[in-house]
């Protein structure tokens, strides 16, 4: 029985070729949770690339000692999910029951912990992998708590995670993990650079000879910051330039990459001024919150174009009756570029996925933690897609 290769280096030139100053500090926190033995870590991204890249560098700083499980694939249940971890520490699950897997992966952890090496199962795309993982997860930990093997579990997904993580039933995977690793979209000056190097990796002296400056800046605007969003508008940019033996790429033709980039994913992008849609005569809303206290549903509030006030003042759209509350405490407000959360100066803070805002442009599953109060936002009809 072997331990698994450690992961490949990450080639220069990829997709996502340097961390920005946010990536930076989410990977220090990944570091300092595995050498602090967290059994837990959860990371929580914008899209699945930049999650994706972050893990592929925090496995090349620990180094080759470490035996390290990406399980990336779907798998339909706990059993399944067992099967894939065990096979990928080199033994074979043929015929084995979920004792005889757990089994068998106490006796790699130990023979790990005799060798005084450890282990990092990563979990990536959590969100679409359902509560099975969570429930593989506890029961990875629980493992971890009575033989000290040295794991540790990383929870790798989108914002919809946030929504599994809520339920009581997974309180200790939440108290184990710490604060939660929030890798947020790229500010306008981090997608400048980011297009910059992308640029450079093609072998292409400067952005201007691509980009007009103001192209750069609309393509942050319709992206949001959103890294896997530029990648795809830029690509669609290019090959437009190409087609058409363009200059450098203008505003009009961001806008032409980005109606044809739209028309073939079928679903227009959203926008704070366009007046909801209608299905079969029904006025669909364009976003909806979902308050919590205590883990019970207390409101659900439609966004139909207007704002939402939140605080302890019973006149606000969504009181909080909580001492450490303000009166006025955060505001939801339609932007051009979506639906923002404001915090208006109140004394404790408003978080988004545990990290204190004072402006945040929310992304479908973030969750809002005002005192007491959670509230997750989705977008659209206020469904988990």
């Amino acid at each position: 029985m072997s331990p698994a290769a450690p992961a490949a280096q990450v080639e220069k030139g990829s997709s996502f070729p340097y961390l920005t100053h946010g990536h930076s500090g989410a990977l220090d926190q990944l570091c300092r949770a595995f050498e602090e033995a967290r059994p837990v870590a959860i990371l929580v991204g914008e899209r699945t690339s930049s999650a994706s890249y972050l893990i592929d560098c925090f496995v090349d700083s620990i180094g080759s000692d470490v035996a390290v499980v990406r399980v990336t694939e779907p798998c339909s249940d706990a059993y399944a999910g067992m099967r894939e971890v065990v096979q990928a520490v080199g033994i074979d699950p043929q015929d084995m029951s979920l004792a005889d897997l757990e089994n068998a992966l106490t006796t790699f952890l130990s023979d790990q912990r005799r060798d005084n090496r450890r282990t990092v199962i990563c979990f990536e795309e959590t969100q679409d992998k359902a509560s099975w993982v969570l429930d593989t997860v506890r029961r990875l930990i629980e493992l971890q708590a009575k033989g000290e093997f040295g794991l540790m579990v990383i929870l790798s997904g989108r914002p919809g995670l946030n929504e599994l993580l809520i339920k009581p039933s997974f309180d200790v995977i939440r108290a184990l993990a710490g604060p939660r690793i929030v890798l947020g979209p790229l500010t306008s000056l981090e997608t400048r650079e980011y297009i910059s190097r992308e640029v450079e990796a093609a072998e292409v002296a400067d952005i201007g000879e691509v980009f007009e400056s103001a192209a750069v800046t609309l393509i942050h605007e319709v992206c949001s910051g959103v890294i896997d969003n530029i990648d795809a508008l830029c690509c669609k940019c290019i090959d437009l330039a190409d087609d058409e033996e363009a200059g450098p790429i203008s505003v009009d033709l961001v806008n032409k990459a980005d109606k044809l980039l739209r028309q073939s994913r079928k679903t227009p992008r959203s926008s704070a001024n366009a007046k909801p849609k209608r299905v079969n005569g029904a006025r669909l809303p364009a976003g909806r919150l979902i308050a919590r206290m205590n883990g019970v549903v207390v409101q659900e509030k439609a966004l139909n174009g207007g704002n939402v006030l939140i605080g302890r003042d019973k006149l606000c759209d969504i009181p909080v009756t909580s001492s450490i509350v303000s009166r006025q405490h955060a505001l939801v407000v339609n932007l051009a570029s979506g639906v923002g959360l404001v915090d208006l100066g109140s004394k404790n803070g408003t978080f988004v996925d545990g990290r204190r805002i004072g402006r945040h442009l929310l992304q479908s599953g973030d969750l809002i933690s005002i005192g007491d109060c959670t509230i997750t936002y989705f977008a659209g009809d206020g469904r988990q897609h």
